[in-house]
């Protein structure tokens, strides 16, 4: 078993943009009616690589684990994308564990050419019969954290996670993971990861409803740009620019700050802070900014719709003292979270 899963990742990874062979998937599912999805997710600041291009498809294969269909592609301007089927329904899910095995095609101890064509035909086929029962996520470790000669990954190194909605063709993020090692088969998604994203599990099924619904229903960051404030009379107020991910805040009597914004999920974001335009003086704690930890975040904010954000504070993290100082939300005295509108200019 050891033996086929190096085998099998060695595979993947020996193919490159000049050996695809087009005419041996032009009648795949994805290709023939996905083939027009959109290359950006809902970060404008993140281009994906087209996932389904005929290019990056030499097959469907099995996980790593050999429980669910894959395929996937490595080259050196891209990076390695994996696209992996996870049926919706997780008892359903068992059928592909060993598939190849369960329909007489044995890889053996040295898996081949006439392995892997095969092992494609019978995929293929029970899969695109029904592709609609199945949730099609995508994972993207950029070129930049492979070795450009060997594919080795260079470690730390940065997956992100996307799902696809065929509705709106168009990937959208879930998270971003960093590999440190390959210690503990780190380097290998697994199953339950791939459910656990999704929230999908027997039991919960309209949880699972709600997270992919809220996968769907991603706001873009552009539709954002503007003033924020609790009250649009309100002087304490944040302006918010997509063009450069960035946010503004202007507290009376506390300070001006500029921040960075990070994806941290689905209309999620976290904000760091950058400098204190001169604008409004600092408080004395405030006035040695290598006294303020830049690396952790001064708060976070969700998007409930394009009117309408959840801004949760947390303050400045003092590094002599190891707390937060400036803990007050700018928007509510009472609470560390505060709902704030979108106001006219």
């Amino acid at each position: 078993m050891i033996k086929s899963v190096i085998a099998l990742l060695s595979f993947l990874i020996i193919f490159s943009c000049e050996k695809v062979q087009e005419n041996n998937h032009s009648k795949t599912w994805s290709l023939k009616s996905e083939d027009k999805s959109k290359a950006f997710n809902n970060d404008e600041n993140v281009v994906l690589p087209v996932l389904f291009d005929k290019r990056y498809f030499h097959g469907y294969q099995l996980s790593p684990d050999s429980n669910y269909p894959i395929y996937s592609h490595t080259d050196r301007y891209i990076g390695c994308v994996t696209v992996s089927f996870i049926d919706k329904d997780i008892e359903k899910q068992k059928k592909w564990l060993n598939f190849d095995v369960a329909n007489n095609v044995d890889s053996g101890d040295d898996p081949d050419d006439e392995y892997f064509n095969s092992l494609n035909k019978i995929i293929r086929k029970k899969l695109e019969s029904n592709v609609d029962g199945y949730n099609i996520i995508a994972e993207w470790i950029p070129a930049q954290y492979l070795s450009s000669s060997t594919f080795d990954y260079v470690y730390p190194y940065k997956k992100n996670y996307y799902l696809y909605n065929r509705e709106k063709q168009s990937w959208y993020f879930i998270k971003e993971e960093t590999v440190f090692d390959s210690s503990d088969g780190k380097n290998i998604t697994k199953l339950t990861e791939l459910n656990r994203m999704i929230n999908n599990s027997p039991s919960n099924s309209s949880a699972k409803k709600l997270k992919i619904d809220s996968l769907n229903n991603s706001i873009s960051l552009k539709k954002l740009d503007g003033i924020w404030s609790s009250e649009c009379e309100f002087r304490d107020h944040v302006f918010i620019s997509s063009t450069i991910a960035n946010a503004q805040f202007t507290v009376t009597n506390r300070f001006s700050m500029n921040a960075e914004l990070k994806k941290t999920g689905v209309n999620k974001y976290e904000f760091y802070f950058t400098d204190f335009p001169p604008l409004i003086p600092l408080p004395d704690e405030m006035q040695n900014w290598s006294n303020l930890d830049n690396k952790k975040p001064v708060g976070s904010f969700e998007m409930i719709n394009e009117s309408k954000i959840e801004l949760t504070w947390f303050g400045f993290y003092y590094k002599k003292t190891k707390k937060y100082i400036q803990t007050e939300n700018p928007f509510s005295k009472n609470s560390s979270k505060a709902v704030i509108i979108n106001c006219p200019e």
